[in-house]
């Protein structure tokens, strides 16, 4: 048995509040000592958690949007009458009087995530242990950088990465990292297929920079999110370089039109390098036909990315897996826990089939202060002997991605993974998919909407409502914005508006725990009122 015993806190020094007595509740600054700030602390987060149970009972369930303004209208709510910022305030107020000023001057205005009709972009109402994870991780600040700033912050994220791995489907070998949100991880997945893919097939002994980037073609579909696209911008990759390739009746990027597409560039001498696929589209929540782009990347040798932020979450479930096939033959997926994870802001992640891709492109700097996470890194299972052990080395996320100082986002979904299970997240994701077929079924059986598909591929549903007399063009449109606008000015519900075809269509993004089959019939029946009022 190990004689090791934890040191007992140091008791604060005399007349330690003293430095902090400019300040109204000084107990809430030189927190050391717990006989002085531990009930003070205790209050203090009563209070904050009082000011948000406020915020939910008072604003999130009762509208979808904050109180109707326009935006020059609040910022002279917000800001005064100059609608403008003012000065840093220059001396300090009691926190008491800041949860005031919150419920006062924001809490009303709020975007609501909970409200049971909100379905705009995708932002769902965050479980509740994932909001007290990130509780917990903002007060433990842990750095996960560099291993030594953040050691057990540092096995949190590997054991959560590999749960994603597992559920894209990636064996040994597989590594990831968690980003801000999807944009950063597709943009990392662009610098994978530029600086390891396309050095390979270049023949090159560096990573190809300036005109060697001119001839590379990546192929991908008008419904790729757009962050694809300024990936190649920033990576300097010319616009010409992002390949647009027509998707189907149902918005999916099929394999026959991709080979079409590379194999007319390979005769004008061009080289592809990369496809970037989508698995449930912002827009419409299609998923490419991964299968098929998958063959293709294999017969051509291309980088497969699938962009599966939000449609990843499928294969939580046994029942709707089906739905979202193939994503193991990627390269490279992208995952959004801050999605249909249920997630607070921020937590998205990029996972790859080859994980030591991350430290080959990101892993060449050594700043010296990082001294301590110079050593090797572990194999992450590339090297496993036969007892499945990685290989022994030092994990040091700031060697496989951008970012230097890095968020503990991980343990938010760790704390919710383990507090609902695989099996609790599959019942959140069914219901909503469920509930996105119950509002596909209404608009079929009613004369007046029309569902773009008809049937949704996941929990996402665009349709618009078509009075009699009004035809394609741009009154039917104007009729879906005003309609909209109309809704969001109620408060009962909240819906967005694309572009679909060069029209105008609703969109319901279906991301909600709170939602029930009486709220999408509510929903519809509000549309068609404000409608008829319009």
């Amino acid at each position: 048995m190990s004689n090791h015993r934890d040191p007992e806190p140091e008791p604060a020094p005399d007349g330690f509040l003293e430095a902090f007595s400019w300040h109204p509740e000084p107990e809430l600054l030189g927190i050391r000592d717990a006989a002085v700030s531990r009930e003070a602390l205790r209050d203090a987060g009563a209070a904050t958690w009082e000011a948000a149970l406020d915020y939910l009972y008072d604003h999130a369930f009762v509208r979808a949007m904050g109180e109707p303004a326009g935006y020059e209208e609040l910022r002279a709510q917000y800001f005064g009458a100059d609608g403008a910022p003012g000065p840093a305030p220059r001396v300090p107020t009691p926190l008491p009087a800041l949860l005031d000023e919150f419920r006062a001057r924001i809490a009303p205005h709020t975007v609501s995530a909970y409200h049971p009709r909100s379905f705009g972009y995708f932002t769902p109402p965050p479980l509740v242990a994932s909001v007290l994870g990130e509780i917990l991780a903002q007060v433990a600040q842990q750095g996960v950088d560099v291993w030594h700033a953040g050691p057990v912050a540092a096995f949190v994220e590997e054991e959560v990465i590999r749960w994603l791995c597992d559920l894209v489907g990636y064996g040994r070998g597989s590594f990831g990292l968690l980003t801000s949100g999807g944009v950063m991880a597709n943009f990392t997945a662009m610098a994978l297929a530029r600086d390891v893919h396309a050095t390979r097939v270049l023949g090159l002994d560096r990573p190809p920079r300036g005109r060697a980037l001119e001839s590379l073609r990546v192929y991908t579909s008008d419904q790729t999110h757009f962050s694809i696209g300024r990936a190649l911008d920033e990576l300097g990759f010319p616009p010409e370089c992002l390949v647009l390739v027509g998707a189907d009746d149902d918005f999916r990027l099929r394999g026959a039109d991709v080979a079409a597409a590379v194999a007319e560039d390979r005769a004008a001498g061009l080289t592809p390098i990369a496809i970037s696929a989508v698995a449930g589209a912002t827009n419409t929540g299609s998923v490419d036909a991964v299968g098929e782009l998958a063959d293709v990347a294999e017969r051509e040798d291309l980088w497969l990315h699938v962009d599966a932020a939000y449609g990843a979450a499928a294969r939580l479930s046994p029942r709707d897996a089906g739905r979202v096939p193939d994503l193991d033959r990627a390269h490279s997926v992208t995952v959004d826990p801050h999605k249909w994870f249920f997630q607070a802001y921020d937590i998205g992640g990029l996972m790859v089939r080859r994980g030591a891709d991350l430290e080959t492109v990101f892993g060449s700097r050594r700043p010296e202060y990082y001294r301590s996470g110079h050593a090797p890194m572990p194999s992450h299972g590339e090297d496993d002997g036969d007892d499945g052990h990685a290989e022994a080395g030092q994990l040091n996320f700031w060697r496989l991605g951008f970012e230097g100082t890095r968020r503990w986002r991980a343990l938010k979904l760790w704390l919710s993974w383990k507090h609902i299970g695989t099996t609790g997240f599959a019942r959140l994701v069914e219901a909503n998919d469920d509930l996105a077929a119950h509002l596909a079924a209404r608009i079929a059986s009613d004369p007046e909407f029309e569902a773009l598909p008809a049937v949704p591929p996941l929990s996402v549903v665009c349709f618009r409502h078509r009075p009699s007399g009004l035809e394609n063009g741009p009154e039917l449109d104007a009729h879906q914005d005003a309609i909209q606008a109309a809704l969001e000015a109620s408060g009962d519900g909240w819906v967005t508006t694309t572009r679909l075809r060069g029209s105008t269509w609703l969109r319901a993004g279906i991301l909600n725990t709170q939602a029930t089959i009486s709220d999408i019939d509510r929903l519809l029946d509000s549309l068609r009122e404000l409608a008829d009022r319009a």
